[in-house]
């Protein structure tokens, strides 16, 4: 009997750091201790090097700045934000296109080039997301934006 239930503990804690009899605790760096602090970094990494404006950016190449790993990041914007990965750098990329809207000194908007300088792929796809988020589109917006101005 005590054979077989040290063959059991043997096969559960493999690959597992036995710190308190009751308890097993796995030891992988790329599960910090609490989302908010991989969300937290991430956070800082998109506003400082302003990684949304890459029109090419996913969520592996933001994995590879934080030393974590996609499924975990994926997780934890989801239970942060509760939206996904590219809802989320969306958000970024809004707010950018709305600055520029606000320096924008003439009528005329160039929307795909104001999409590309925001890390949209085209002016389509743009103009869906800001009005999803924005319930307007990008020339209502810059509009609205000019006649509260005066």
């Amino acid at each position: 009997m005590i054979q077989t239930l040290k063959k059991k503990m043997k096969q559960c804690a493999r690959g597992w750091l036995l710190t308190n009899p009751i308890l097993f605790i796995k030891k992988d760096v790329a599960y910090p201790d609490n989302p908010q602090d991989i969300v937290f970094r991430v956070n800082q990494l998109m506003v400082q090097y302003e990684y949304y404006l890459d029109s090419d950016l996913t969520i592996e190449k933001l994995c590879r700045e934080t030393n974590t790993n996609r499924s975990y990041l994926s997780r934890a914007i989801k239970r942060m934000y509760g939206t996904h990965f590219c809802d989320w750098v969306n958000l970024y990329r809004v707010e950018k296109a709305k600055e520029y809207l606000k320096e924008q000194k003439t009528g005329k908007i160039d929307l795909e080039g104001l999409a590309e300088k925001c890390g949209f792929n085209s002016a389509r796809s743009f103009s869906r997301v800001f009005k999803n988020k924005e319930l307007c589109t990008p020339r209502q917006y810059y509009f609205i934006q000019k006649s509260i101005k005066y």
